[in-house]
C-alpha cells in the first residue's frame, strides 16, 4: 500500500489473517520506515468471533498498549452496518476492464461518493472463497461501499484514490492469498483500554 502527500510517499504492507473453521480474523499493518532504519511496530487489530471480542493492539517507544471491547450480537452489528454510508448515495459504475491480481480475475469499478472529493478504482473477484465477517471490516477501515449489493460475496484486491484533480493520493495492490499460512498474535504485555464496539476513532 502506498499513499502520497505531495512529493513524500508513504509505504505500508497489510497483511488481513484469517481462520476457515472459525469467524476470527485480524488486520496487521506494518509501515515502511526504511530511511529510518526499519519498520514501524505494526497496528493489530484482532476479531475474536468465537468469544465476541474485538481488540486494537498499539506498539510505542517501550509501552504496549491496547483497546478492547465486547463484539455485539449479530442483530446488532446486521443494523449497525445498515446505518453506514447509503449505496444508493454511492455511484459505482462497472468499466469492463479485467485484470488478474494474486492469480485471481477481477473486474474493475470506478466509485464516486458524493460527499467526499475525487473518486476511486476498485478491482473486485468472486473467486476468492474463504469465511470471514465482513461486517466487522468497517470498524478497521474498509471503505463503506462494501454494502454495494453487486459486492455481495466479492473482494477487493487492488484499490487506486484520486482527488478532485485526478491526481494519485493512495494505491493498494494485493501480493499473495495463501490459505495455508500460519499465524498467530499475542496479547502478552499489553495494557487494555475498554471501549465500545464501534467507538474507536471518534471524539
Amino acid at each position: 500500500m502506498e499513499s502520497y502527500d505531495k512529493k513524500d510517499v508513504i509505504k505500508s504492507d497489510y497483511f488481513t489473517y484469517f481462520n476457515a473453521n472459525m469467524p476470527n480474523a485480524a488486520i496487521e499493518v506494518r509501515i515502511d520506515e526504511s530511511g529510518k532504519g526499519g519498520s514501524a511496530p505494526p497496528s493489530v487489530f484482532i476479531f475474536d468471533g468465537e468469544n465476541r471480542c474485538f481488540m486494537m493492539l498499539m506498539q510505542g517507544e517501550g509501552s504496549k498498549t491496547g483497546i478492547i471491547s465486547t463484539i455485539p450480537d449479530d442483530s446488532t452489528l446486521t443494523a449497525q452496518s445498515k446505518t453506514q454510508a447509503a449505496p444508493d448515495k454511492i455511484i459505482v459504475t462497472k468499466t469492463g476492464n479485467t485484470k488478474t491480481i494474486a492469480g485471481y480475475r477481477c473486474e474493475e469499478y470506478k466509485v464516486v461518493d458524493p460527499d467526499e472529493d475525487g473518486y476511486s478504482h476498485i478491482w473486485m473477484t468472486k473467486d476468492v472463497n474463504i469465511r470471514a465477517d465482513k461486517r466487522n471490516w468497517g470498524k478497521a477501515g474498509m471503505p463503506d461501499y462494501y454494502n454495494y449489493p453487486d459486492f455481495e460475496g466479492a473482494m477487493m484486491l487492488a484499490f487506486e484514490g484520486y482527488d478532485k484533480n485526478n491526481r494519485l493520493t493512495m494505491k493498494m495492490e494485493t501480493r499473495e492469498i495463501n490459505q495455508n499460512f500460519k499465524h498467530s498474535v499475542s496479547t502478552v504485555g499489553y495494557s487494555f483500554v475498554k471501549m465500545n464496539f464501534g467507538q474507536a476513532g471518534k471524539k
